[in-house]
C-alpha cells in the first residue's frame, strides 16, 4: 500500500498530467477553429450573391472602348464593377471574332482574379456580341449573362460585298461561322435591337450616320440602319429586353442601359 506522502505525490502528478493534456488539446483545437472561420469568410466573399457581378463591355466593328463612356458612368453609379475591353493581342477594331474570343479567355480570367468573383456578365455591342458568342461556344461556365445590343446574330446584308476593316467584316456576313456557333447552356442570352426611323433622328454625332441612312433603305424593315431587327433576334434561345428607336451607333445611351439594368444589378 502507498503511504500518505506517496498518495499525495501520485495525486499531484496525475493532476499535472491532466492539466498538461488539456493545454495540449487546446493548442491543437483552437487554431483549427480559427482556420475554418477564415476559410468560411473567404468563401462567402467570393460567392456573395448580393454583390453584382463585374460587367465586361465589348465594342463592335470599327470601334473602340471609348463608345462605352456613358455606360461606364452608369455602372459605376450603380456600384457595379465595369471593364471596357480593349483587344491588344489582335487588331482591336478589325480583328476577327475568333481572335477576340481567344483573348477574352485571358482577360476574363484576370478580371475574375482581380474582383474575386467566379462569374461575370458581358454586354456586347454589334460584333462585340459575336465575339462573346464565339468565346461562350467553348462551354465555359464563367459568364452568367450575355446582353447583345444590335448584334447581327444572323449577319447583315450590308457586309456581303464589303472588305472594309477585314477580317472583322467577314464575321458580319450572313452565314459566317461565328453567327452559327452553338449555345452555351451555362449562360442566359438577351438582346436589345434597334427599330429606327431616320425621319425621327436619334443618330446625332454618329460617324456612321451616312452609312446608316443608306443602309436603312437597303435592309429589311425594321432595322437600325446597319442590322435588321430580325437578325438581332434570330436565335431561338435569346430573350428580348426591348427595342430602341436609335440608330445602330447610338444604341449605347441611358435608355438602352435602362433596358439592361435589372440583369446587371442582379434583379433578374
Amino acid at each position: 500500500m502507498l503511504s500518505n506522502n506517496n498518495r499525495k505525490k501520485v495525486a499531484i502528478f496525475s493532476a499535472i498530467t491532466l492539466f498538461a493534456s488539456m493545454i495540449m488539446v487546446g493548442i491543437l483545437i483552437i487554431p483549427l477553429s480559427v482556420d475554418a472561420q477564415n476559410t468560411s469568410t473567404t468563401n462567402s466573399t467570393t460567392t456573395n450573391a448580393s454583390e453584382p457581378l463585374p460587367v465586361l463591355l465589348i465594342h463592335g466593328y470599327m470601334s473602340d472602348a471609348s463608345v462605352w463612356k456613358k455606360w461606364e458612368e452608369l455602372l459605376k453609379k450603380d456600384r457595379i464593377p465595369v471593364f471596357a475591353i480593349t483587344f491588344r493581342q489582335s487588331d482591336d477594331k478589325c480583328g476577327s471574332a475568333a481572335e477576340h474570343a481567344k483573348e477574352l479567355s485571358t482577360q476574363i480570367g484576370d478580371i475574375k482574379d482581380q474582383i474575386g468573383q467566379d462569374r461575370v456578365n458581358i454586354v456586347g455591342h454589334s460584333k462585340g456580341g459575336l465575339d462573346a458568342r464565339v468565346y461562350l461556344a467553348n462551354g465555359t461556365k464563367d459568364v452568367a449573362n450575355l446582353i447583345m445590343i444590335g448584334t447581327p446574330n444572323a449577319g447583315s446584308p450590308l457586309a456581303e460585298n464589303s472588305d472594309v476593316c477585314a477580317p472583322a467584316v467577314y464575321d458580319l456576313r450572313p452565314g459566317a461561322p461565328d453567327t452559327k456557333v452553338r449555345e452555351n447552356q451555362n449562360t442566359n442570352y438577351y438582346t436589345i435591337a434597334g427599330d429606327w426611323n431616320p425621319d425621327a433622328g436619334n443618330c446625332d454625332l454618329s460617324l456612321f450616320a451616312p452609312i446608316q441612312q443608306d443602309g436603312y433603305d437597303k435592309l429589311p424593315k425594321p432595322n437600325d440602319g446597319m442590322v435588321p431587327l430580325s437578325s438581332v433576334e434570330s436565335l431561338n434561345y435569346t430573350s428580348s429586353l426591348g427595342h430602341s428607336k436609335s440608330c445602330h451607333s447610338n444604341l449605347l445611351s441611358e435608355y438602352e442601359y435602362g433596358l439592361a439594368k435589372d440583369i446587371l444589378v442582379g434583379n433578374k
